[in-house]
Formats: structure tokens, C-alpha cells, sequence
């Protein structure tokens, strides 16, 4: 068996090889094959073959062995503890890929959620709402995005221009009462849709009617009323609900009388108008059997024949959005300031007790019924009286309130899923006030961080953002849903837009 045999018995059977097949010194892989391409000359022929382990001698085999046995090591690390494949992945799914689970995503989202709610519940600490706008619109557009603030609305001292006011009930009294007396020329603004008390603008003119007696006629005036409420409400009224407020001249009697019923409201100042409405007609009905109640009627100008018929009652007063003036206010260019009498619930409540009282929609937070008053769907001419639970008719902001105390302390993971969420009702709020103009957005995937109490719904189809006023042309937004705070608000998947 000559050497080449010999070296291949040892490799095929792991032994060492000889000394005499690796005595020849590592030659470089360049030399070496710069050495088998060059041409052998012809005294090199017989010496080859004299010799034919010169040319295998040529060729590392030390070098090839450990390259190989590298090779195979690297492989063997590549496979224990290179990335690996699921075997969903790998084979496939039998119903399709899987749903990604964005957690990349949610923690950046996440990051940049928390600074936002902790700078807005530290604003919402230290900072009172009061903005100003120079339109109704532009008023009552922000105090949508905002939490209990009502819209209000004032006159410049100087030129009467109005402008409109949001902000809340305790900051508007704060500034309110340390305001110079000449300079308060404010009023409520009676948003339409939000529940309110039962409200009166009663006047005549004093010089035409000399005769009259106001109060007695007001003291009339208020047992109809009660008697109105027991027959269509079954509400037994009391005169301690009456608030009177007074700012009348020598030439005129003006007055304002506010009917707060415990536990119950108007469902709006629609519904408070019609009621009104029926009040009216009992007084005309009543006339023809009881003259006491010509003292209702009063002449608008002494000029004109038919003022004689008319109620002291201004029915105009039940319009959308009405400005109502407050208390302690008086109208631009005119000194006679809306002042509490010292009748009814205003002989035992101070100042702030009365600014409060006076407002027509400070209702409380334990109202259970909304008084309903309108068209019968038979006969026009007919009013329906009815009364509706409170809950039916919340704001958004409450219902959301509600459903964070209906979830109470559901402990769901952090997940990720495609379609309907377990909450029907918030994905009914969202749907809603994703839909801008003809557009209606659909909700893609939501996910529900229960640690933080946040809804994240990652919207489709509408790409509408709020902060540019526009769509975006390719990115989608979000809606975000604080369940503590009960607040929502909207962002995008696009880093550069911010806020």
C-alpha cells in the first residue's frame, strides 16, 4: 500500500495521518494554484511520475480538514441558535397568516399616550376652562371636547359687540363676582338638546298698563303652572322650587322666574316651550270662565287694539340656542341689573347659591326623569306629555362614564384583534364619530391595554384627522379611549403628526 492509499485509510477511518503525507510546509491557496496552472516543463514529466505524491503533497490536507470541520461547526451553531420558525410559519396555516401582533407598535403608541392624559389631568387640576370666541359655532365646537363646561356669551361695555364664552360653572362665578358691577353684560346660552329647568320672561309695559300689579300676577301665573305640572307630570309642585329674579324700570316690569323641580328636568328648552305653550292656552280657556284671569293680559302699545289680548308671557324665549341673561347682569347701555327678590327659594339662598340656582341648565347629577312635551303624531294641534329615564338621553361623555363603571374590573390581557370588540356600545361611539361627511369610517383591529384602562381602535376607510382638517392620503387614524378618564381622543399612525 503506497502513501496515497494509506493517507485515504486514515482519513476514512479517523486515524492520524502520517508525518511523511504532512511534512511539507502550508503553502498559501494563491501559490498554490498559481503553481497548477503553470505548464510542467519537460524534464518534470519523469520526475512526476517518479514521484507521485509530489503534486498531492501540494495541497494542504491539515487546512482543508480544519476548514471543514469550521464549516460543519458553524452550521451546527446556526441551526441551535440562529432564529428559529414556528411551525405555523414554516408549513402554513390552514387558515390563512396568522393576525401580526403589533406590540412594536403598541408601546410606542403607548409612550406617547401616557405624557398626553398626564398633561391633561394635570391641566384639568391646576387650570380652569375659559376661552373666548368671536362665533356661537367656534363656542360650542370646543366645549364638545370638553368636560363639563357650558357655553356663555357677553357684550362689550362699550360698543355691545358679543362675543362667547366656555368655561365652567365654578370658574365663570370665581371671575363673576369679583367683576366691576358696570361692566357684567353676560348670558347663558340654552344649548339646544341639553336638558334644562322650566324658565319665564315675563314684561309689559308699565305706563300702558297702569293697573296691572305684577307680582299678584306672577303669584297667578305660578299656580297654574303647578297645577299643570300635577295634571300632566303628576309632579306635586311647590313654591319653594321658584326662583324670581327682578329688573324692572319705572316704564317696565321685567322679570325672570326659574321652576327648579327636584330630580326632574325638561328634555330641552323645546320641550320646556311647549309646556309653556299648553300653560298659555289653559290661561286662554280659563279667561272665558274666570275673568281673575284677565289680569294675565296685558296691552303692548297703547296704539294698538289687539295688544289687549296678549299674555304677559314672552314665548319667543324657547328658541334653539338661546341667550338668556344671568343674574346679576345687566344689558349693555342700560343700568338695570337682573336682581333676586326677596320671594320664594331667593329669601333664604346667598349670592353663590343664587348664581347656581339661576342657571337654566345647571341640572343636578341625581336627575331621573326628562320631562317630554310635544306634537302628538295623530293631531298636530295635540301635545303628548310624557316623561323619559335620564339615561336614555346622556351625553356622550356620560354614557362613556357609564360603560367604564359597567366593565368594572375586567382584567383582559393586552390583545390584538381584528373585527367586533367585546364592548358593542363603545364600538357604536367610535363608529360614530369616526364618520365624517358621507364617509363612514370602520373599525381594522382594536386592542385593549387592561393595566392602563385604554381602548385603542385603529380605524379604516376614513382617514379624517382632526388636527390638520383634512384626510390623510395614506395613513389611517386612531381613536384612543381613556376608560378611567372617560375621555377619548384622536391620533394618527403617522410619527409627524403630532397632537
Amino acid at each position: 500500500m503506497n502513501d496515497v492509499d494509506r493517507l485515504f485509510a486514515c482519513f476514512k477511518c479517523g486515524l492520524t495521518p502520517p508525518k511523511s503525507a504532512t511534512r511539507e510546509r502550508k503553502r498559501s491557496r494563491g501559490r498554490l494554484e498559481q503553481e497548477s496552472s503553470e505548464s510542467p516543463g519537460p524534464g518534470s514529466v519523469g520526475e512526476e511520475l517518479k514521484t507521485p505524491l509530489s503534486r498531492i503533497r501540494k495541497i494542504n490536507i491539515e487546512s482543508s480538514i480544519e476548514k471543514l470541520k469550521s464549516a460543519v461547526a458553524k452550521k451546527a451553531q446556526s441551526i441551535g441558535h440562529g432564529k428559529q420558525f414556528s411551525p405555523i410559519v414554516f408549513y402554513g396555516s390552514p387558515h390563512g397568516v396568522p393576525p401580526k401582533r403589533p406590540t412594536r407598535m403598541l408601546w410606542r403608541l403607548l409612550r406617547e399616550i401616557c405624557p398626553d392624559l398626564s398633561q391633561k389631568k394635570t391641566l384639568n387640576v391646576r387650570k380652569e376652562v375659559w376661552m373666548t370666541f368671536p362665533r356661537q359655532d367656534e363656542a360650542m365646537k370646543f366645549s364638545k371636547g370638553q368636560a363639563d363646561v357650558h357655553v356663555f356669551s357677553y357684550q362689550d361695555h362699550f360698543n355691545g359687540q358679543r362675543r362667547f364664552l366656555v368655561s365652567t360653572y365654578t370658574e365663570l362665578w370665581r371671575r363673576y363676582k369679583n367683576m366691576n358691577p358696570k361692566f357684567r353684560h353676560h348670558y347663558e346660552v340654552i344649548q339646544e338638546g341639553l336638558p334644562c329647568h322650566l324658565y319665564f320672561d315675563l314684561e309689559f309695559n308699565k305706563k300702558v298698563n297702569k293697573e296691572k300689579n305684577g307680582e299678584e300676577m306672577v303669584d297667578l301665573l305660578i299656580s297654574m303652572v303647578l297645577e299643570a305640572l300635577l295634571e300632566k307630570y303628576a309632579i306635586q309642585g311647590d313654591h319653594n322650587w321658584v326662583l324670581e329674579l327682578d329688573s324692572s324700570t319705572e316704564d317696565k316690569f321685567s322679570r325672570h322666574v326659574i321652576i327648579c323641580i327636584p330630580n326632574a328636568a325638561f328634555k330641552d328648552n323645546s320641550h320646556a316651550g311647549a309646556f309653556v305653550s299648553e300653560i298659555c292656552s289653559r290661561v286662554q280657556k280659563a279667561r272665558a270662565k274666570d275673568k281673575t284671569f284677565d289680569k294675565l293680559f296685558v296691552m303692548k302699545d297703547s296704539s294698538s287694539e289687539e295688544s289687549a289680548d296678549q299674555l304677559f308671557v314672552d314665548t319667543a324665549v324657547y328658541s334653539r340656542n338661546r341667550c338668556f341673561r344671568l343674574v346679576f347682569s345687566s344689558k349693555a347701555g342700560k343700568s338695570s341689573v337682573l336682581l333676586p327678590t326677596k320671594r320664594f327659594k331667593c329669601k333664604d339662598l346667598g349670592e353663590e347659591d343664587i348664581f347656581m340656582a339661576s342657571l337654566i341648565c345647571n341640572i343636578d347629577v341625581d336627575c331621573q326623569t326628562y320631562l317630554v312635551c310635544k306634537t302628538d303624531l295623530d293631531c298636530v294641534k295635540t301635545l303628548h306629555f310624557d316623561t323619559e329615564e335620564s339615561n336614555n338621553v346622556k351625553s356622550p361623555c356620560q354614557n362613556l362614564r357609564q360603560f367604564t363603571l359597567d366593565i368594572g374590573t375586567t382584567d383582559l390581557s393586552t390583545t390584538y384583534f381584528m373585527g367586533k370588540s367585546p364592548f358593542p356600545f363603545l364600538d357604536k361611539f367610535i363608529l360614530s364619530v369616526a364618520s365624517v361627511g358621507n364617509i363612514p369610517g370602520n373599525i381594522y383591529s382594536w386592542y385593549f391595554l387592561s393595566e392602563f384602562r385604554l381602548m385603542v381602535y385603529s380605524m379604516t376607510k376614513n382617514r379624517y384627522c382632526e388636527r390638520i382638517g383634512r384626510q390623510h392620503k395614506s395613513n389611517n387614524v386612531i381613536y384612543v379611549v381613556d376608560l378611567r378618564m372617560a375621555v377619548y381622543y384622536q391620533k394618527c399612525h403617522d410619527p409627524d403628526c403630532r397632537g
